[in-house]
C-alpha cells in the first residue's frame, strides 16, 4: 500500500472528515526503482555542480547570518543598527541552492544525503516539491526498522541523561561524539516503512506521529516543528485513518490498557519501598503509557460517518478529553461534532474550557465559541459562552496595529457580553477557579466571572489605567505597580521555556543601561510552574529588574488576557496602558518605548 501526496494534502487541510488514502503501485515502482539505481557520470558530475552551489549558498548565509548578530548585539543606537541592517542588504537566495539539493536528491547524485540534510534542516522548499523530496529521501533512507529503534533509544538516552541532572556540558559532549541518528533519518526510515509491506506499517505510522521536535547531534535539542515533521505526522495520521477506520473496540481497548497502566504505576509510586533505585527501576520495566494515536483514528473515523454512527457523541468526548501534540484539530472537531449533532448536549461548561485552552493553536476555535454565545439555550452554557467570547474579543481590541475604529467597536461588543452575563447564575459555580489572599485556588462563581470580565475590560485594555496590581517578588517580598508611579513600566510576561522570551533579554538589559532610573521600570512576571525553577534560572542569568513570579494559572495573567509569551505591557507615568504587545521583542516595539520615556522626561522637566 502506497500513501500518495493526496493523501497527505487531504490530512493537512480543514475537513469534516480524512480521505480515503490511494493505492498507488506506480510510486512504489518508481521508490524501489530510486533506491536501486545507481548514477551515470553524466549524474556525478552534475551532482558535484549542483553541490558546488549548495555549499556557496551555505558559505553565504553563513556569513550574512554572522554579520546579522553582530549588528544586533553591537552597543550602539537603534538607528545605527537600522542603517547597518539597511547596508547588510537581503539575505543570499536560497531558490539555486535548493534547486540544486532537489536534483541531488532525487537523481540519487554524489552527497545526497547532506543534500537531503541541507533541504530538510536549513531552508524551506516550495510546497509542490516538499512531497518528492521526502519521498526521495525515504527512498536513500530505505524501510530501515533499525534506525528508528536506534533513533528511539538515543532519544530516550538524551531525555534521561536530562532528567538525572547530567550537567549540560556532558549531555553535549554526548551528542557531539554524533553517535546518535538525527530525527531527519528515522522520519525518514519510517517513511519507507509505511510506504512497504514492511510488517510494522502502524508501529512505524505511530512513529511519525509521536515525532514533535527535530532532535539532532550537536545541537542539544532544537525544539522546533519542521516543514518535513509537520508533513510526515500528516502521512502517520492519514496511515492509521485508513487502515482503522470507524472501530469503536480500539478506544475501548486503548482506555482499558491505559487505566491498567495507570493503576500500575500509581501502586509503585504508593507502595512503601526503602530503595528509591528500585522503584525507578520498576517504573523503568513498567514503560511508557499506551499512546492514543490508534484510538484517535478510529475516533476521527466515526464523526466521518457525521452523526450515524451510534458512538458519535462518545468519539467527539473521546478528542476533547485525549488531546495531544499537534492535536488541537481533532479535539476542535470534537467540539464541532457535539454542536451538530446533539442540540441538547448538557456538558457545554465543561466542553467550551477544553475548546478555550484550544483557542492559540487554533484560532477557529475562538470563532466557534463566539457562535455558541448566542445561539445555546442552556443559560449556564451560554453564559460560559459568553465569558469566554468576551475574552477573545478583549485580546482582539488590545491587537498592536487595530484602528481605533475597529478598538471601540469590539469593546462596545464585549460590554454587551459582560453586562449581566450572571444574572440569576450569580452564585452558580464557574468552571475556572480564582485565587485566594494565600496564592491557593479556590471555586469562582458566575458572579466573579463576570466581575472578571468588567475589571480586563476597564483597567486593562490599551487607552484605560489600570488599577493597582500586586505581586510578589521572586525573593518573597510583596510589591506593587503603584510602586513605580511616575515612571515609564514595561511589564513582561516571561517564562524560562519560552526561547523568545530569553533572547530578549540582552535588548532589556540594554534599555535598563540606556535609559534613566528614575523614568523607566521593567517588571518581568514569570508564568514559570514552580518559584525554584525561575531561582535557579535567576542563578546563572542574574537579570537587572524587578522579577514577580505569579504561575502558569494566576489571576493577574488571566484578568490582563495574557495567552502568548512573551507578551509586553507597556504603561505611561500616569498608569495608561500605551501598547500590548505579544511576541517578540522587535525594534519597532523599541522605538515605542524609547519615546515613551522621551515623552515622560519632557513632561517631568515642564
Amino acid at each position: 500500500m502506497s500513501y500518495g501526496r493526496s493523501s497527505i494534502e487531504g490530512a493537512l487541510a480543514p475537513h469534516r472528515g480524512f480521505q480515503q488514502v490511494v493505492r498507488g503501485f506506480v510510486k512504489l515502482a518508481a521508490f524501489l526503482s530510486l533506491v536501486v539505481a545507481g548514477p551515470t557520470a553524466a549524474d556525478a558530475r552534475a551532482s558535484s555542480d549542483h553541490w558546488d552551489v549548495v555549499g556557496a549558498y551555505k558559505q553565504a548565509i553563513g556569513d550574512f547570518r554572522t554579520r546579522q548578530s553582530e549588528i544586533r548585539h553591537a552597543d550602539i543606537s537603534a538607528e545605527e543598527a537600522q542603517r547597518r541592517r539597511e547596508d547588510l542588504g537581503p539575505a543570499p537566495d536560497a531558490t539555486p541552492a535548493i534547486e540544486a539539493a532537489i536534483a541531488i536528491v532525487t537523481t540519487n547524485g554524489e552527497r545526497p544525503l547532506e543534500a537531503a540534510h541541507f533541504l530538510l534542516n536549513r531552508v524551506r522548499p516550495p510546497e509542490d516539491r516538499q512531497e518528492p523530496i521526502l519521498d526521495a529521501v525515504a527512498a536513500h533512507i530505505g524501510p530501515d526498522w533499525a534506525l528508528i529503534q536506534e533513533y528511539v533509544g538515543s532519544e530516550a538516552s538524551f531525555l534521561e541523561a536530562a532528567r538525572s541532572g547530567e550537567s549540560r556540558e556532558a549531555v553535549h559532549r554526548r551528542l557531539e561524539q554524533g553517535v546518535e541518528p538525527p530525527t531527519w533519518q528515522a522520519v525518514a526510515a519510517a517513511r519507507a516503512v509505511v510506504e512497504s509491506d514492511h510488517e510494522g506499517v502502524l508501529e512505524a505510522a505511530e512513529f511519525l506521529m509521536q515525532q514533535t521536535n527535530a532532535f539532532e547531534p550537536g545541537n542539544m535539542a532544537v525544539f522546533i516543528s519542521p516543514w518535513w515533521l509537520t508533513r510526515s505526522r500528516a502521512l502517520g495520521e492519514a496511515v492509521l485513518l485508513d487502515s482503522i477506520g470507524p472501530d469503536w473496540s480500539v478506544i475501548r481497548d486503548y482506555a482499558q490498557a491505559l487505566q491498567s497502566w495507570q493503576s500500575e504505576e500509581q501502586a509503585i509510586g504508593d507502595e512503601e519501598i526503602d530503595d528509591e533505585k528500585d522503584r525507578a527501576r520498576r517504573l523503568q520495566e513498567l514503560g511508557d503509557a499506551p499512546t492514543p494515536y490508534r484510538a484517535l483514528a478510529a475516533a476521527q473515523g466515526i464523526l466521518d460517518a457525521e452523526g450515524a454512527h451510534e458512538k458519535t457523541r462518545e468519539a467527539a468526548e473521546f478528542l476533547l478529553d485525549n488531546p495531544t501534540p499537534g492535536g488541537a484539530a481533532k479535539a476542535y472537531r470534537g467540539a464541532q461534532a457535539l454542536a451538530a449533532h446533539f442540540p441538547d448536549y448538557d456538558q457545554w461548561p465543561l466542553r467550551l474550557k477544553q475548546v478555550n485552552s484550544l483557542s492559540n493553536i487554533h484560532p477557529s476555535a475562538r470563532d466557534f465559541v463566539v457562535g455558541l454565545a448566542g445561539t445555546l439555550e442552556d443559560p449556564l452554557a451560554r453564559a460560559t459562552a459568553r465569558y469566554f467570547a468576551a475574552s477573545y474579543l478583549i485580546q482582539s481590541a488590545n491587537y498592536p496595529h487595530l484602528a481605533a475604529d475597529e478598538r471601540i467597536a469590539l469593546q462596545e461588543r464585549v460590554e454587551e457580553l459582560a453586562a449581566g452575563l450572571s444574572a440569576g447564575l450569580e452564585d452558580e459555580a464557574f468552571v475556572l477557579t480564582k485565587q485566594g489572599a494565600d496564592g491557593t485556588d479556590i471555586p469562582m462563581t458566575f458572579a466573579d466571572a463576570e466581575a472578571e470580565l468588567i475589571y480586563s475590560l476597564d483597567s486593562t485594555m490599551i487607552g484605560s489605567v489600570v488599577s493597582d496590581v500586586t505581586g510578589r517578588r521572586v525573593d518573597g517580598t510583596q510589591d506593587s505597580l503603584a510602586a513605580y508611579s511616575g515612571r515609564v513600566v514595561l511589564v513582561d510576561f516571561w517564562a524560562t521555556w519560552c526561547g523568545p522570551c530569553k533572547d530578549a533579554f540582552p535588548k532589556l538589559r540594554q534599555m535598563v543601561e540606556e535609559f534613566p532610573e528614575d523614568r523607566f521600570q521593567i517588571i518581568g512576571v514569570s508564568v514559570d510552574d514552580e518559584l525554584d525553577t525561575v531561582l535557579d534560572y535567576l542563578a546563572g542569568e542574574p537579570l537587572q529588574w524587578v522579577v514577580w513570579h505569579v504561575g502558569s494559572d494566576s489571576a493577574l495573567v488571566r484578568r490582563w488576557r495574557v495567552t502568548g509569551f512573551p507578551t509586553y505591557v507597556l504603561i505611561d507615568p500616569k498608569g495608561t496602558i500605551l501598547s500590548k504587545h505579544p511576541g517578540t521583542f522587535n525594534p519597532e516595539f523599541r522605538a515605542e518605548i524609547e519615546q515613551a520615556v522621551r515623552d515622560a522626561s519632557q513632561s517631568a522637566e515642564t
